[in-house]
């Protein structure tokens, strides 16, 4: 299992999937999650018009991304309420990761962390919690699997 920091730019990032999250309370993606969507055509924005994806906790959305990035897949996870939001809820939503991962088969992951989304906590604290939960979920499911996990710093220090 290797973890480390991925610094590339979110388009060049060569990987199996590449993992963001969206929360339930904000219309439009933001961030990172945000320029994706913008370099994709509006492809997320557009689930989340129609209703098919809000960001509601326990939902994700698998986009293709149509040789746009240099990922094969990316997953946008919904994180739920921002106020709902705590470490506790990062930890599951950790576990809610690494399953979804797990049933698409992917090897590479590259994850954008929601440390905005929590800006009361560090984002490393975020990062150890979250990677904690993913890594011993992601073995629990595939114990002789070769895992590679990068996680993007965050945006803007946060």
């Amino acid at each position: 299992m290797d973890a480390h920091d991925a610094g590339e730019r979110l388009e060049e990032i060569r990987t199996d999937v590449l993992v963001l999250f969206h929360p339930e309370d904000e219309p439009a993606p933001r961030g990172r999650l945000g320029r994706l969507d913008w370099i994709l055509l509006g492809a997320l924005s557009l689930l989340g018009a129609r209703g098919k994806f809000t960001g509601v906790r326990g939902t994700s959305a698998l986009l293709s991304p149509n040789q746009k990035v240099k990922a094969e897949r990316i997953l946008v996870m919904g994180v739920g309420r921002r106020a709902d939001l705590s470490m506790t809820a990062v930890y599951r939503l950790s576990y809610d990761t690494a399953h979804t991962v797990l049933n698409l088969g992917c090897s590479r992951i590259s994850l954008d962390l929601p440390c905005r989304l929590l800006p009361q906590e560090s984002p490393e604290k975020l990062r150890q919690a979250f990677l904690e939960g993913f890594v011993a979920e992601l073995k629990r499911g595939r114990p002789d699997g070769e895992f590679s996990v990068s996680a993007l710093p965050p945006a803007n220090g946060r």
